[in-house]
């Protein structure tokens, strides 16, 4: 009597590729919800009402460089960043200016940046920069050869989920052609 035997071995490969291939989308989709815990998922924004501007400035000295900053907004900022370009055809301002800040007591660097507020504890004392109030801030500018254009962005601190946070306005930027120096 003769016994036929089915060969097996085709089907047992196609099981083994279905298996490694199901694995293979389990690990991936375990690992894409981990990794999806460390982006965030929306930022703090701004309130659109937020707004400055330089009223005045004063570079007459060619060592100090006065500005008069307005708020013109409908909200108090607590701060801004502030920074300038050497050279006309830049169209954003790359060097940091808020270390030059001589009035440190007044205007405490964040780095980068400058406080107008004094109390960690709550919203209102680190948003003191009140609408329609000006502040002038004086830098040191004895080692910077030209100035052409100055940049400020607002800050803000808000509160968000129970954490005071410091919130970037770069909806009210500003910019102001100096063109002072050299």
């Amino acid at each position: 009597m003769f016994i036929q035997t089915r060969n097996k071995k085709g089907v047992s490969i196609m099981i083994g590729y279905i298996l490694l291939i199901t694995f293979a989308v389990v690990i991936a989709a375990v690992v894409f919800q981990g990794l999806k815990t460390y982006v965030p998922q929306e930022g703090i924004d701004c309130p659109t009402d937020v707004s400055i501007y330089v009223s005045e400035s004063d570079a007459s000295d060619l060592t100090k460089l006065t500005l008069t900053i307005k708020n013109n907004g409908k909200f108090s900022v607590g701060g801004i960043f502030i920074y300038y370009s050497d050279e006309e055809d830049q169209e954003i301002a790359p060097i940091d200016l808020s270390g030059q800040v001589i009035d440190v007591e007044s205007f405490p660097l964040l780095n980068p940046g400058i406080s107008f507020g004094t109390s960690p504890t709550n919203i209102e004392g680190l948003n003191s920069f009140a609408p329609g109030e000006e502040k002038t801030i004086i830098f040191d500018v004895e080692s910077i050869p030209k100035i052409y254009f100055i940049e400020m962005t607002p800050i803000r601190w808000q509160e968000e989920k129970n954490r005071i946070q410091k919130v970037s306005c770069t909806n009210a930027k500003t910019k102001k052609i100096l063109n002072i120096g050299l």
